[in-house]
């Protein structure tokens, strides 16, 4: 990797302190015994997309540490984005397990307010810092500045981003990798490098700011695709006239006949799933949402928003550049976006054909070299049943991390079922008068709310978690206590909580009653890991050409023992694609105090109501309030009218 000028990452609380380590010694080969404090400082800002500093620079793979470069190229198109540090991606967050993380986040944004979430960071004794606004901590308002601190104690890829509204959309998400010492690591001997600069983050991109999409139009651009995709920040673009913009393709550079560990992330916000492939090398996948499996060697990776992959590749081919591709899949399938790995030393424009939309690179392209049959890795994939099928499911992993043997137990403590819906409504029905309903638009003449067992969630006015007392208790709710203007055949809008007894083993059972061809929901857990025990596609109840599962017909599957369990060693995830018209069962022990969330990771349906609130433990459990913690609620002061003798004598006294 090029050297990196220090100088660049030095602020002014790196220069007063000298305990506090910078981004560039944090990002450093680990050792035993040795941990750091590392710092970082976040200004969160409003800028343009290839503006006036592309004109001086243009950012590489030395910039995600250090901000030397304040070029945010994107695809080349102009609009104005949400940065930090005046980066896309943000500033890469690069440590060892153990180490004191402080990042100070100051909102410049003029109009906004904001939170960061580390996402895959358990905050074990630290839930105040897990960035889930309303519910862990106040948001940062503007010219605010919030310090999160936290030890970074579970390795693996993962990645922070803006947990408020849809800016992560926007631009506001970067890597957040933590690494441990090579004689802890149990596949250090399948790779020789594992760079800083291997860190591969994709996420989906809009032309315009993403609050124009929301709640979304009844004319125009009435959906809320991606228009486009991005590697690293950066992404070619043809209009409809054919004219490309003038942003060159990240470039990844890779020695001949050595073994690299590349850490790829998935930041989309919307719908689609993405198919990465490197043209010419096979990838050996050992680890996914930071939980290690058994290797599987696939020729490509099919991902959805919020899910991280690691994979070792085998730099042993001809010397010379290869395309990197994100392929879109179903809704987003004219979408295709490149990047370029080079071997050193080599040209950094390949010497095949660029691959378009209409001409990707074949997904199996090492396999018609190497085996019969292609192989692409796709969690969820539709058939996940066929034998001999091209893709490898989560059925097929296997973990490679010692598991607590009460997820292996045949019933858990606690089962929940989670059915994941939506509504639509007429507009009569939306806009009532005095009535605000959160909605999203479907189509010209519909709006909708999405719902986890017909509940559309609310967020409190205060965090539960630091101000309990200033929630009500009426103002939560769960399947089993709707409040009274609820009824079991309407959805409820209310601050959907199930409480979980602290330790307890606990199965989640989400089914797709969602009702939308092709559409995949990737629900992220906060606070854990789950094992998936389970994860399929039936065919549903009736005959009908499109057949639906439901939730009663999940749970009949259940009683006549026809859902397949792995109660061996399921794999490990935090975040996962629920099959469409499927089902996900996954467990994990509840050992965690604290309020988590989980939710759907397709922003536009956490906004309209896709989540719930797990409070793990009682309020005693949870670990004390850090001192001077920000405050937060609606402020109305009881109304004092003064009488007209008052008023009289004030406007003598301004005479």
């Amino acid at each position: 990797m090029e050297s990196i000028d220090e100088s660049s990452c030095l602020n002014d609380e790196l220069r007063e302190d000298s305990d506090l380590s910078n981004a560039v010694e944090c990002a450093r080969t680990c050792k035993l015994g040795e941990t750091k404090t590392c710092y970082y400082k976040f200004v969160i800002e409003r800028y343009p997309i290839n503006g006036q500093a592309c004109s001086l620079c243009m950012p590489n793979a030395t910039n995600t540490l250090c901000p030397n470069c304040q070029c945010a190229p994107g695809d080349g198109t102009q609009r104005i984005a949400l940065t930090v540090n005046r980066m896309i991606p943000g500033p890469s967050i690069q440590v060892c397990e153990g180490d004191y993380i402080v990042v100070d986040v100051m909102n410049m944004l003029k109009s906004d307010s904001v939170t960061i979430h580390w996402h895959g960071l358990f905050q074990q004794g630290s839930p105040y810092y897990d960035g889930v606004p309303h519910l862990t901590q106040c948001p940062i308002i503007v010219q605010n500045t919030f310090r999160y601190q936290f030890y970074a104690n579970n390795c693996g890829t993962h990645f922070w981003h803006a947990h408020t509204s849809t800016q992560k959309l926007d631009g506001l998400f970067g890597s957040f990798i933590v690494r441990e010492p090579a004689q802890n690591e149990p596949y250090a001997k399948l790779y020789d490098y594992d760079l800083a600069n291997h860190v591969i983050i994709v996420n989906d991109w809009l032309r315009e700011e993403s609050t124009s999409r929301l709640p979304g139009r009844r004319a125009g651009e009435t959906g809320r695709n991606a228009d486009t995709f991005l590697i690293n920040g950066k992404g070619g673009f043809i209009d409809s006239d054919g004219e490309t913009t003038n942003i060159p393709y990240d470039v990844i550079t890779v020695d001949a006949n050595k073994r690299y560990r590349f850490r790829f992330i998935n930041s989309f916000c919307t719908v689609c799933s993405g198919q990465l492939t490197v043209e010419g090398h096979d990838l050996t996948v050992i680890a996914i949402d930071g939980q290690l499996i058994e290797p599987v060697t696939v020729d490509s990776i099919v991902s959805l928003a919020g899910e991280r992959y690691d994979f070792v590749i085998n730099t042993n081919k001809t010397p010379s550049a290869y395309w990197i591709q994100i392929r879109g899949l179903n809704s987003c399938a004219s979408i295709l976006q490149l990047a370029v790995l080079q071997y050193v030393g080599e040209l950094s424009t390949p010497s095949t054909n660029e691959p378009t939309s209409t001409d990707p690179l074949p997904a199996g392209i090492v396999s018609q070299f190497l085996y019969f049959m292609q192989k692409s890795l796709n969690v969820a994939a539709t058939n996940c049943d066929v034998p001999n099928a091209d893709e490898i499911c989560a059925s097929d992993l296997k973990s490679a991390l010692p598991i607590d043997p009460g997820i292996l137990k045949k019933e858990p403590d606690v089962k929940l079922y989670l059915s994941i819906g939506m509504q639509s409504y007429k507009p009569d029905e939306t806009f009532v008068p005095n009535q605000y309903q959160n909605y999203l638009v479907l189509s010209q003449n519909k709006t909708m709310i999405t719902t986890l067992n017909n509940i559309t969630s609310d967020s409190p006015s205060a965090p539960p978690l630091s101000q309990f007392d200033d929630v009500a208790e009426e103002e939560f709710c769960s399947v089993d206590n709707l409040p009274s203007n609820c009824t079991s055949s309407e959805p409820c809008t209310c601050i959907h909580l199930i409480k979980i007894p602290l330790d307890s083993i606990v199965e989640i059972n989400v089914i797709d009653e969602f009702n939308a061809q092709s559409v995949r929901h990737a629900f992220h857990l906060h606070g854990f890991a789950f094992n998936v025990i389970a994860l399929g596609q039936p065919l549903g109840p009736t005959s009908d050409e499109n057949p639906r599962i439901t939730l009663d017909y999940f749970k009949q599957l259940e009683e006549n023992d026809l859902i397949e369990k792995d109660l061996i060693s399921p794999p490990g995830k935090d975040t996962i694609p629920v099959p469409n018209n499927g089902y996900a069962v996954l467990r994990f022990r509840a050992s965690n105090a604290g309020y988590w969330l989980f939710h759907c990771h397709q922003i536009f349906h956490q906004i309209a109501g896709m989540e719930v609130i797990f409070q793990v433990g009682e309020v005693r459990d949870i670990p004390s309030v850090p001192k001077n913690f920000p405050r937060c609620g609606n402020y109305k002061p009881a109304i004092q009218v003064k009488n007209k003798d008052s008023k009289r004598k004030i406007n003598r006294k301004q005479e």
